[in-house]
Protein backbone atom coordinates (compact mmCIF):
# COMPACT_ATOMS: atom_id res chain seq x y z
CA UNK A 1 0.00 0.00 0.00
CA UNK A 2 2.90 2.33 -0.60
CA UNK A 3 2.04 5.56 -2.35
CA UNK A 4 4.87 7.24 -4.18
CA UNK A 5 5.02 11.03 -4.20
CA UNK A 6 3.79 12.78 -7.31
CA UNK A 7 6.54 13.80 -9.68
CA UNK A 8 7.57 17.42 -9.27
CA UNK A 9 8.21 19.45 -12.39
CA UNK A 10 11.78 20.71 -12.14
CA UNK A 11 12.17 24.46 -11.83
CA UNK A 12 14.68 24.93 -14.61
CA UNK A 13 16.28 28.28 -15.24
CA UNK A 14 17.32 28.99 -18.77
CA UNK A 15 19.82 31.82 -18.90
CA UNK A 16 18.98 34.83 -21.01
CA UNK A 17 21.00 35.97 -23.99
CA UNK A 18 22.45 38.76 -21.87
CA UNK A 19 23.44 36.28 -19.11
CA UNK A 20 25.28 34.09 -21.61
CA UNK A 21 26.94 37.08 -23.29
CA UNK A 22 28.11 38.33 -19.90
CA UNK A 23 29.58 34.91 -19.05
CA UNK A 24 31.34 34.72 -22.40
CA UNK A 25 32.85 38.19 -21.86
CA UNK A 26 33.94 37.40 -18.28
CA UNK A 27 35.45 34.04 -19.25
CA UNK A 28 37.31 35.37 -22.28
CA UNK A 29 40.91 34.16 -22.18
CA UNK A 30 40.34 31.90 -19.16
CA UNK A 31 40.07 28.12 -18.83
CA UNK A 32 36.27 28.53 -18.69
CA UNK A 33 35.86 30.26 -22.06
CA UNK A 34 35.92 27.19 -24.32
CA UNK A 35 33.74 24.98 -22.08
CA UNK A 36 31.10 27.73 -21.94
CA UNK A 37 31.20 28.18 -25.72
CA UNK A 38 30.92 24.42 -26.31
CA UNK A 39 27.91 24.09 -23.98
CA UNK A 40 26.09 27.23 -25.15
CA UNK A 41 26.63 26.67 -28.86
CA UNK A 42 27.05 22.85 -28.87
CA UNK A 43 25.14 21.81 -26.82
CA UNK A 44 27.77 19.61 -25.19
CA UNK A 45 27.60 18.04 -21.73
CA UNK A 46 30.32 18.80 -19.18
CA UNK A 47 31.73 15.25 -19.34
CA UNK A 48 31.89 15.44 -23.14
CA UNK A 49 33.70 18.78 -22.95
CA UNK A 50 36.22 17.51 -20.39
CA UNK A 51 36.96 14.42 -22.52
CA UNK A 52 37.23 16.32 -25.82
CA UNK A 53 40.60 16.15 -27.56
CA UNK A 54 41.94 17.99 -30.59
CA UNK A 55 41.96 14.79 -32.67
CA UNK A 56 38.14 14.92 -32.62
CA UNK A 57 38.00 18.33 -34.31
CA UNK A 58 38.09 18.85 -38.05
CA UNK A 59 37.47 22.32 -39.45
CA UNK A 60 34.33 23.58 -37.63
CA UNK A 61 33.08 20.12 -36.67
CA UNK A 62 33.53 18.34 -33.35
CA UNK A 63 33.09 14.58 -33.17
CA UNK A 64 31.65 13.84 -29.73
CA UNK A 65 32.89 10.32 -29.08
CA UNK A 66 34.15 10.42 -25.49
CA UNK A 67 32.69 11.21 -22.11
CA UNK A 68 34.46 11.73 -18.78
CA UNK A 69 32.70 9.97 -15.92
CA UNK A 70 33.56 8.61 -12.48
CA UNK A 71 34.14 4.89 -12.19
CA UNK A 72 32.90 2.74 -9.30
CA UNK A 73 35.91 3.91 -7.22
CA UNK A 74 35.20 7.61 -7.80
CA UNK A 75 38.10 8.03 -10.23
CA UNK A 76 37.60 10.05 -13.43
CA UNK A 77 37.80 7.91 -16.56
CA UNK A 78 37.14 8.57 -20.23
CA UNK A 79 34.82 6.24 -22.10
CA UNK A 80 32.48 6.26 -25.07
CA UNK A 81 29.04 7.88 -24.73
CA UNK A 82 26.42 5.77 -22.98
CA UNK A 83 24.00 5.89 -25.92
CA UNK A 84 24.35 5.62 -29.68
CA UNK A 85 22.86 9.10 -30.11
CA UNK A 86 25.52 10.53 -27.79
CA UNK A 87 28.17 9.77 -30.43
CA UNK A 88 27.56 12.67 -32.81
CA UNK A 89 29.04 15.43 -34.93
CA UNK A 90 28.42 19.07 -34.04
CA UNK A 91 29.28 21.96 -36.30
CA UNK A 92 30.31 25.12 -34.45
CA UNK A 93 30.44 28.75 -35.54
CA UNK A 94 33.84 29.80 -36.91
CA UNK A 95 34.59 31.96 -33.86
CA UNK A 96 34.34 28.88 -31.60
CA UNK A 97 36.20 26.55 -34.00
CA UNK A 98 39.05 29.08 -34.28
CA UNK A 99 39.65 28.88 -30.53
CA UNK A 100 39.57 25.06 -30.62
CA UNK A 101 42.22 24.86 -33.36
CA UNK A 102 44.77 26.61 -31.14
CA UNK A 103 44.81 23.61 -28.76
CA UNK A 104 46.68 20.34 -29.14
CA UNK A 105 45.55 17.41 -26.97
CA UNK A 106 42.80 17.78 -24.36
CA UNK A 107 40.68 20.86 -24.89
CA UNK A 108 40.46 21.49 -21.14
CA UNK A 109 42.40 20.03 -18.22
CA UNK A 110 39.35 20.38 -15.97
CA UNK A 111 37.28 17.49 -14.63
CA UNK A 112 33.49 17.80 -14.71
CA UNK A 113 33.41 18.62 -10.96
CA UNK A 114 36.13 21.26 -11.29
CA UNK A 115 34.24 22.74 -14.24
CA UNK A 116 31.07 22.97 -12.13
CA UNK A 117 32.91 24.66 -9.23
CA UNK A 118 34.60 27.22 -11.45
CA UNK A 119 31.31 27.88 -13.25
CA UNK A 120 29.58 28.63 -9.92
CA UNK A 121 32.33 31.12 -9.05
CA UNK A 122 31.99 32.79 -12.46
CA UNK A 123 28.20 33.09 -12.01
CA UNK A 124 28.71 34.78 -8.64
CA UNK A 125 31.30 37.14 -10.12
CA UNK A 126 28.92 37.96 -12.97
CA UNK A 127 26.19 38.88 -10.49
CA UNK A 128 23.50 36.98 -12.38
CA UNK A 129 20.81 34.60 -11.14
CA UNK A 130 22.49 31.26 -10.36
CA UNK A 131 22.03 28.39 -12.80
CA UNK A 132 23.82 25.13 -13.53
CA UNK A 133 26.46 24.63 -16.21
CA UNK A 134 24.09 22.05 -17.74
CA UNK A 135 21.52 24.83 -18.24
CA UNK A 136 23.70 26.17 -21.05
CA UNK A 137 22.48 23.09 -22.97
CA UNK A 138 18.91 24.21 -22.22
CA UNK A 139 19.84 27.64 -23.55
CA UNK A 140 21.26 26.18 -26.76
CA UNK A 141 18.25 23.96 -27.40
CA UNK A 142 15.82 26.78 -26.60
CA UNK A 143 17.58 29.18 -28.97
CA UNK A 144 17.48 26.58 -31.74
CA UNK A 145 13.80 25.95 -31.05
CA UNK A 146 13.04 29.69 -31.07
CA UNK A 147 14.85 29.99 -34.43
CA UNK A 148 12.58 27.30 -35.88
CA UNK A 149 15.19 24.55 -36.13
CA UNK A 150 13.31 21.24 -36.51
CA UNK A 151 13.32 19.00 -33.42
CA UNK A 152 15.12 16.19 -35.26
CA UNK A 153 18.15 18.45 -35.82
CA UNK A 154 18.12 19.76 -32.25
CA UNK A 155 17.98 16.17 -30.99
CA UNK A 156 20.89 15.09 -33.21
CA UNK A 157 22.98 18.09 -32.19
CA UNK A 158 22.33 17.58 -28.47
CA UNK A 159 22.60 13.79 -28.48
CA UNK A 160 19.01 13.12 -27.38
CA UNK A 161 17.64 9.78 -28.54
CA UNK A 162 13.96 10.74 -28.33
CA UNK A 163 12.07 14.00 -28.31
CA UNK A 164 10.62 13.25 -24.85
CA UNK A 165 13.50 15.01 -23.10
CA UNK A 166 13.39 17.79 -25.65
CA UNK A 167 9.67 18.34 -25.09
CA UNK A 168 9.74 18.06 -21.31
CA UNK A 169 12.92 19.96 -20.52
CA UNK A 170 14.51 21.78 -23.43
CA UNK A 171 11.60 23.67 -24.98
CA UNK A 172 11.34 26.28 -22.28
CA UNK A 173 10.72 29.73 -23.60
CA UNK A 174 13.36 32.15 -22.51
CA UNK A 175 12.04 35.22 -20.68
CA UNK A 176 13.41 37.78 -23.11
CA UNK A 177 12.05 35.90 -26.14
CA UNK A 178 8.66 35.43 -24.47
CA UNK A 179 8.42 39.16 -23.79
CA UNK A 180 9.34 39.88 -27.41
CA UNK A 181 6.67 37.47 -28.68
CA UNK A 182 4.04 38.93 -26.35
CA UNK A 183 4.77 42.42 -27.65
Amino acid sequence: NTVLPKPVRPDLHIPSDSDVQKLIRLSSGTEMEIPILLAAFGPMRRGEICALQSDCIENNTVHVMRNMVKDQNGKWITKSPKTYSGDRYIEFPAIVAEKLHRINGRITCLTPDALTCRFRRLIRRAGIKPFRFHDLRHYSASIQHALGVPDAYIMARGGWRTDAALKSIYRHTMDDHQKEMNE
